[in-house]
């Protein structure tokens, strides 16, 4: 039994893809041939049922699933949704990691509940988590009796807002979110995880907006701080100016990916919402085909 980055590398190699599809659904954006057909008799149904269409149509271009755990709970029978999707993962697409993305952050008993919750209940191969209240946080997160899952620590995030956190300078000269990537990594050290345990890294974006100006600096900084050993998940796909312009998804790569398990790219609106239509699965296909071109082209041009 090999680990969850040993199950992302080989997907990627299989697939030539870094392409992470995330599964969020939005009730206002379902098919209406979806609604049509189930939601009068069982709202669950019509959720599970879109999204494991979405499933099966990207499935040929997918490193990685990624649910996003609150766009379940938000509906009444949202455990029931998940964990019909994640089964159907498990059993007709094997090859495909399922990555929850929860950020969880607490200690001790609660942080292992949602061990429980998240991985043994949901079904889940990876998690994410919120590093704020310590080491507690990944270490209750460990089950010595099931090696191999993914421990991943929020580090470097997308949202404009996040700069008012973790890009204060401490002390040491530091900025917050690199004194946190070094110390998810002592962590996952001390705790014998390594292998499987990553980051999350925003991708290149435009810094200042409007300026078109390309900053990545973040991602070839913390390769400085971790090197090869842990992986990034890295959203910000599909957001705005994220995606549209292939210098941005190149100057991703070029600076994060240092072959198969170093990186997985999200995106999750951009895919799974291409259509509203009869057409839905099939657009969303075509949308993380060509993303998934995208990225392959910029990782040939490093080379």
């Amino acid at each position: 039994m090999y680990g969850f980055r040993t199950k992302l590398a080989k997907r990627q190699k299989e697939t030539s893809s870094l392409v992470c599809v995330g599964l969020d659904p939005l009730p206002e954006k379902m098919p209406k041939s979806i609604k049509k057909r189930f939601w009068l008799r069982q709202e669950w149904k019509a959720v599970a049922q879109w999204m494991i269409d979405i499933v099966d149509a990207t499935a040929p271009y997918a490193c990685m699933f990624k649910p996003q755990r609150a766009h379940y709970e938000a509906f009444r029978d949202g455990r029931k949704i998940l964990t019909a999707i994640i089964d159907y993962i498990h059993e007709f697409h094997p090859d495909i990691p399922v990555f929850l993305d929860c950020k969880r952050g607490d200690i001790g008993r609660t942080q292992q509940r949602y061990r429980i919750a998240q991985f043994d209940i949901d079904g889940a191969e990876g998690i994410n988590f919120n590093p704020y209240m310590g080491e507690g946080c990944m270490q209750s997160l460990v089950d010595e009796k099931n090696p191999g899952r993914a421990i991943v620590g929020l580090c470097y995030t997308s949202n404009p807002s996040a700069r008012q956190v973790q890009d204060v300078k401490l002390e040491s000269e530091e900025l917050y979110w690199e004194f946190m990537a070094q110390n998810i990594l002592n962590w996952a050290e001390e705790l014998g995880i390594t292998d499987d345990a990553g980051l999350v890294m925003a991708a290149a974006h435009e810094k200042p907006k409007g300026s078109g100006k390309i900053y990545s600096h973040h991602l070839s900084r913390v390769r400085e701080i971790v090197g090869d050993k842990l992986w990034f998940l890295i959203p910000g796909i599909g957001i705005p100016g994220i995606g549209t312009q292939g210098s941005f998804i190149e100057e991703t790569v070029k600076t994060a990916y240092s072959g198969p398990g170093t990186i997985a790219i999200n995106s999750s609106s951009g895919i799974i919402f291409a259509s509203s239509g009869d057409d839905y699965a099939e657009a969303a296909g075509k949308e993380a085909q060509k993303l998934s071109s995208q990225i392959i082209g910029s990782v040939r041009s490093t080379k």
